[in-house]
């Protein structure tokens, strides 16, 4: 069998057109920030990355503002977003990327209130739970949620979940994590009427080491990177002019054929479900979910081992976020998972499975003839002991 990588939600390979725009930006070494040929050339590059990285959002280009990635683009937009005296509210969900997770953790240390929003058993946030922490904390500073779950995909209704806000707290700040979802699933900053959104290159075949942050037009956040004051003062540091134009291209091939793309990998996502139709104590975790990404608990399996086995027959797929050690990801997936109110066992024998529209459709048959096999095998050697 041929190698079959089915971990796109950890990361994707450099896609030709961001190939193609590094080698070409290589040659051109100057720094954006020079006033002379070579450097309005280097800052050209970045203009034009950032009016396509705009665009795809339905964003101003001077609300774009590169960064080192998503982890970065996270947590600028919360320890530069929730700027008012400590003992402020700070509200998010149980199931953020440890990006999230952690700097809201740290603002609870430092004195603000964290608040938690419930989830229903499917994944989506609970509305009347976001209604009623939001009347019962006063001030809010900051609230986070992701757009696209990265270990189930579940896909939040943004929009309405920021109209809650905007109803109830008008002057709290919205920040959406949109690193599962940017070039996947259609994003209309003025439509979801958010602050800040957090975007990430290598997730859609750019470099690694390059995102972006959107910053609604106004809105001030304070900076983590004291400098040269560029980014407009918000991200200190000669601009990474190679990824960032990597990123560009990559976005633009990517949102050229964003409901292309999204109608072929939905087609994958139903195929793998059709071939392991019928195995027994498979259960899919979360509805409303992106066709990127599939979590299914499976019985009587270690995720590791299952991993492990279908890795030695050249199929990738994961067991949570990449970012993590493996015990701490596993831990960190369970919690996503229990959080939706899942029992410990379902929630501690979840795999992730997440598709690429460059997958075929026989990689797909191999893949979960590969994953039938494995977990056929391994509950048969578990019955032995």
């Amino acid at each position: 069998m041929k190698n079959i990588y089915l971990d796109y939600a950890s990361t994707a390979p450099l896609c030709t057109a961001a190939r193609e725009a590094a080698i070409s930006s290589m040659d051109n070494f100057g720094n954006p920030s020079s006033m002379h040929n070579v450097g309005l050339l280097a800052e050209k590059e970045v203009s034009a990355a950032r009016e396509m990285v705009a665009s795809a959002i339905n964003a101003k280009p001077s609300e774009i503002h590169f960064t080192a990635g998503g982890t970065e683009a996270n947590n600028l937009a919360i320890f530069g977003g929730a700027k008012l005296p400590n003992g402020t509210g700070i509200i998010t969900s149980p199931t953020e990327h440890s990006s999230v997770k952690y700097p809201f953790l740290t603002l609870g240390q430092r004195g603000f209130k964290m608040f938690h929003v419930e989830h229903f058993w499917h994944g989506g946030i609970n509305p009347d739970s976001l209604r009623n922490v939001l009347k019962q904390t006063s001030p809010v500073s900051l609230i986070s949620f992701h757009h696209v779950q990265n270990e189930t995909g579940v896909v939040q209704d943004i929009a309405a979940l920021a109209k809650i806000v905007r109803d109830i707290c008008p002057t709290a700040l919205v920040h959406v994590d949109a690193v599962q979802s940017f070039c996947k699933i259609a994003i209309d900053v003025r439509a979801m009427d958010v602050d800040f959104i957090s975007l990430s290159a290598h997730k859609i075949g750019g470099l690694k080491g390059c995102g972006a942050l959107y910053v609604r037009d106004k809105v001030h956040v304070a900076p983590l990177i004291l400098g040269g004051g560029q980014e407009r003062g918000v991200r200190s540091g000669t601009e990474n002019v190679i990824g960032i134009a990597a990123f560009g291209a990559a976005t633009k091939e990517r949102y050229e054929k964003l409901q292309e793309n999204y109608s072929c990998v939905q087609r994958l996502k139903e195929l793998f479900l059709s071939e392991i139709d019928g195995i027994d104590g498979i259960k899919i975790n979360g509805e409303n979910t992106s066709p990127y990404i599939l979590n299914i608990s499976v019985a009587d399996v270690r995720p590791e081992v299952l991993l492990n086995a279908l890795s030695a027959e050249g199929v990738y797929i994961s067991a949570g976020a990449a970012c993590s050690s493996n015990k701490k990801q596993k831990k960190e997936e369970a919690a996503v998972l229990e959080a939706y109110g899942l029992s410990k066992e379902r929630s501690q024998s979840a795999v992730r499975i997440s598709f690429s529209p460059e997958t075929t459709q026989e990689e797909i048959k191999e893949a979960a003839e590969a994953f039938i096999r494995n977990i056929a095998i391994l509950r048969k050697l578990r019955k032995m002991r």
